[in-house]
């Protein structure tokens, strides 16, 4: 696989980047996902200091962070130009763009030094997207401060699975359980996993994993949710339901994606 995956990932941002936001526009996105996202980054945020975006695409969680914190710094990483220069139209946009700064590059090999971070974020799948994962999160890892937290978004195994045998793929279904790795129509493989290997994949490089959680895990998307997720008091309970049940262990695997929180720990005697 090596880079030449990683160019797939690049060539279809480009063609993506522009009308990438209002894929995810609907209440589905918008109010679902988005409110059970955020419902785990606000409590872990902190009041100040210096935030990663890593593989923050269009920046909307950037955005979102900056504006919800006035003393954070945020640098928001991606290996997407086209991506970013969304990002920068975005920000500037919101009077957000001298706090948060844009850099190009891998989530596999950041040009950032040790501990320089106080908050990382890799929302939006890029450790299902990289090279390899393992390399992800290890540097996600060297560039984070002892002591803080770390969360990240992923594509979910058990969907995936869920979603080809319902089709009748069956062959297919097996392969990607047999393999970790989904061959999308959108040119490029994805890892997926479940709640026990994305704990093992955060735990191998360091992390004390403090939760996982489902996103999201009753609500299967059809046209009747749809409909009734248009009345502002029915999503709102909706949230609340997903918000109860996102982290119960036998549920968590069953999210269309899976989410971590996890912290990087203090060396023996420092204190916190």
């Amino acid at each position: 696989m090596g880079y030449e995956e990683t160019l797939k990932v690049i060539s279809y941002y480009a063609r993506e980047a522009k009308d990438y936001d209002k894929l995810h526009e609907d209440p589905y996105w918008s109010l679902l996902y988005d409110g059970l996202t955020w419902a785990q980054i606000d409590p872990c945020l902190p009041r100040e200091g210096l935030i990663l975006d890593a593989g923050g695409g269009t920046g909307k969680w950037a955005t979102r962070m900056a504006g919800s914190r006035p003393d954070l710094e945020i640098v928001l990483l991606d290996i997407s130009s086209d991506m970013l220069e969304v990002a920068r139209s975005k920000l500037s946009g919101a009077g957000l763009r001298e706090r948060v700064s844009l850099v190009r590059a891998d989530i596999c090999a950041m040009p950032f030094r040790p501990d320089a971070f106080d908050f990382a974020l890799a929302e939006g799948d890029p450790i299902s997207y990289c090279e390899d994962p393992d390399k992800a999160v290890k540097e996600l890892y060297r560039v984070l401060r002892p002591g803080c937290y770390v969360q990240a978004g992923v594509d979910s195994l058990f969907s995936i699975v869920r979603s080809l045998v319902a089709r009748g793929k069956i062959e297919e279904a097996w392969r990607v359980l047999e393999e970790g790795m989904f061959r999308s129509s959108w040119g490029f493989r994805w890892w997926v996993f479940t709640p026990g290997s994305l704990r093992e994949l955060f735990e191998r490089a360091g992390f004390r994993v403090i939760r996982l959680v489902g996103k999201p895990v009753v609500s299967s998307r059809s046209e009747e949710l749809m409909k009734a997720i248009e009345d502002p008091e029915k999503a709102r309970r909706l949230l609340e339901i997903e918000l109860r049940l996102c982290s119960e262990p036998s549920l968590i695997g069953l999210g269309g994606h899976l989410h971590v929180v996890a912290v990087k720990p203090r060396a023996p005697g420092n204190p916190p």
